[in-house]
């Protein structure tokens, strides 16, 4: 069966990204080899490592301690998920400033619709890198190709400044070309299954066909097959940008008591604050804010306004959460968990200011 061409489909991602930002966090740690994870004293796992680890058989999920006993000269750092959670909030909204529409995969990696002119694609892959070198001053890699997962593989295999862009015509000999582990879901006990078959690349994994392979491996014998003919089982679902955001905080009761007005109404400039590191991360603005109050014993109760003209500053959204909080009695209730929730949100383009990112 020959490789079936689909719509292109972009993927982008920054490489070795934990390994990235805590380089760039702590320059001390230098260029040399790094593994991001856990304590190998605490049974710790790897998150991210260098590529030049990787070459040495060094994988994410593997054991700390084991990958420090392969490679002792390798430094290690704490995975920091507060600011790997922060950048990755400006590399979407670096993203969404240049395409209406991603589809997020993981903290670090964003698959897109691609024009299905090869030159066009690499024109919108250029201004992807120099969107997300300018806002996070991290290195984009992009790839191109006619089906989703074939997008990544291409992406993989680019290198900043040079998108790898898989045209139809192309794409039949390429795929043929892969190796048979890059496949997705094809991992060493996989690999060595498929060997004892006979498939040892990826023209061998289709020729033994759909249905030896439904009978031998199930619907991943099935999946396999699919994508050694060009054919992604996973369909691309990109999205605009989220529709809601909230943040919700907890407060202690009094002795008997419900908490004061006074310590929801500081509750809900914190949430606002927050709020608004989280839409200037994602480069959006609100145009309407509901407050929830809920706690014990009580029916969640729920206000809501317009904000008038769409914001992302933290002021608009503590003053508007404090009238809607002058519309609810506390007296005599025994609230204790308030939420803020925007709603209305829209691409607000380059956010105000920029971030401290290092």
């Amino acid at each position: 069966m020959s490789s079936v061409a689909g719509e292109p489909v972009g993927y982008s991602h920054v490489p070795e990204f934990h390994v990235q930002i805590a380089r760039r966090a702590d320059p001390a740690l230098g260029n040399g080899p790094l593994v991001i994870g856990g304590d190998p004293l605490k049974g710790g796992k790897v998150v991210c490592a260098s590529n030049s680890l990787r070459a040495r058989g060094i994988m994410d999920g593997m054991g700390m301690a084991e990958a420090l006993d392969r490679v002792p000269e390798a430094q290690r750092a704490p995975t920091d998920m507060a600011l790997a959670r922060e950048v990755s909030g400006v590399l979407r909204a670096a993203m969404r400033g240049v395409v209406d529409a991603v589809e997020i995969d993981g903290l670090a990696g964003f698959y897109l619709r691609a024009p299905r002119e090869s030159e066009e694609a690499r024109l919108l892959a250029a201004r992807l890198e120099a969107a997300v070198l300018e806002r996070a001053g991290l290195p984009l890699h992009c790839g191109v190709a006619p089906a989703r997962f074939a997008a990544r593989l291409a992406a993989e295999a680019a290198s900043s400044g040079t998108a790898v862009v898989v045209t139809p015509g192309e794409f039949q000999s390429w795929l043929n070309d892969q190796p048979l582990e890059r496949l997705p879901g094809v991992g060493p006990k996989t690999a060595a299954r498929l060997a004892e078959l006979g498939a040892v690349d990826i023209p061998g994994l289709r020729e033994l066909g759909l249905e030896r392979l439904d009978i031998l491996l199930g619907n991943h014998g099935r999946s396999l097959w699919l994508l050694a003919c060009g054919e992604d089982p996973k369909p691309l679902r990109v999205t605009r940008h989220p529709a809601s955001l909230s943040r919700e905080e907890t407060l202690e009761l009094g002795a008997g008591q419900g908490v004061s007005r006074e310590l929801f109404e500081a509750a809900s400039g914190r949430l606002a604050e927050a709020l608004e590191r989280a839409l200037r991360r994602d480069g959006l603005r609100a145009s309407r804010i509901a407050l929830r109050l809920s706690g014990a014993g009580e029916r969640t109760l729920t206000r809501s306004c317009s904000l008038g003209e769409s914001t992302a500053e933290a002021a608009a959204l503590a003053e508007a959460g404090r009238e809607l909080l002058g519309r609810v009695t506390l007296d005599g209730r025994r609230f204790r968990r308030l939420a803020l929730i925007l709603k209305g949100l829209e691409t607000a383009g380059a956010p105000d200011r920029q971030l401290d990112l290092f």
